[in-house]
């Protein structure tokens, strides 16, 4: 059974975290920069990255070793693929090498590094030390919502996007939403300027306006202004 952690809790871990990765590269947080989470992963907790073709249908988008154990995967074409995997050993689906799956690899990356420090923190609750709790714990596409998935992904985003960061993109590239509305639109200047913000801190536009939200920058979900916006902003 997985600790109980609030959204505040797991911001203060994510913290202490980030305070290790800025001393390391000589980052200051009065000159904020955006974690690259596989030289976190690396650097700051000692994984072990590997990107490998982990299923045909592309459910399954990464996942985190504890103990030592076997893996098949099955290829488009059949072919079973089995692979030994080590503690500290975090395996991202290949698929998401693409320039273009930059957003939803890096978030992988820092989830499934949140699930390692969740087990660092707390080993009688998570993985290490629950006979339960199995080998593996994966990042599924539209998996089941569990608690434990819940606090990977909050500590993932805090580890991505703290309020720190984002304030100072906000600032950085003069966002301004007038009672907290963003219109999805080639007319509003917002929009591409929180795109732009996404690209910087390597996060899908989903991530950022989740995030956005949270903080009460963004109220109420964007407006798309016209039919054809809906097409070009696809959630």
């Amino acid at each position: 059974m997985a600790r109980y952690l609030s959204r505040a809790e797991l911001s203060c871990i994510a913290g202490k975290y980030i305070e290790m990765y800025y001393a390391l590269f000589g980052i200051s947080k009065n000159d904020p920069a955006p974690i690259n989470p596989e030289q976190f992963a690396n650097s700051v907790l000692g994984l072990n990255l590997k990107m490998l073709p982990l299923c045909s249908d592309g459910h399954i988008l990464g996942l985190t070793v504890f103990q030592r154990c076997s893996f098949t995967a099955t290829l488009e074409d059949g072919t079973k693929l089995v692979e030994v995997f080590m503690p500290k050993d975090i395996v991202i689906d290949s698929a998401l090498a693409a320039d273009r799956c930059t957003g939803c690899r890096n978030f992988t990356i820092a989830h499934e590094a949140a699930h390692q420090i969740l087990a660092d923190l707390f080993p009688n609750d998570y993985g290490k030390a629950v006979k339960c709790r199995g080998h593996i714990a994966y990042r599924e596409r539209n998996g089941k919502p569990s608690w434990e998935e819940w606090q990977a992904d909050t500590l993932a985003a805090e580890l991505l996007m703290p309020t720190f960061l984002i304030n100072a993109e906000i600032e950085r590239v003069a966002l301004t939403l007038p009672n907290g509305i963003l219109y999805k639109s080639v007319s509003d200047p917002n929009y591409e300027k929180i795109l732009e913000m996404a690209r910087r801190i390597g996060v899908s536009w989903s991530a950022i306006r989740i995030r956005l939200q949270q903080m009460q920058v963004i109220k109420g979900k964007p407006i798309h202004c016209h039919p054809l916006d809906i097409m070009r902003f696809g959630e």
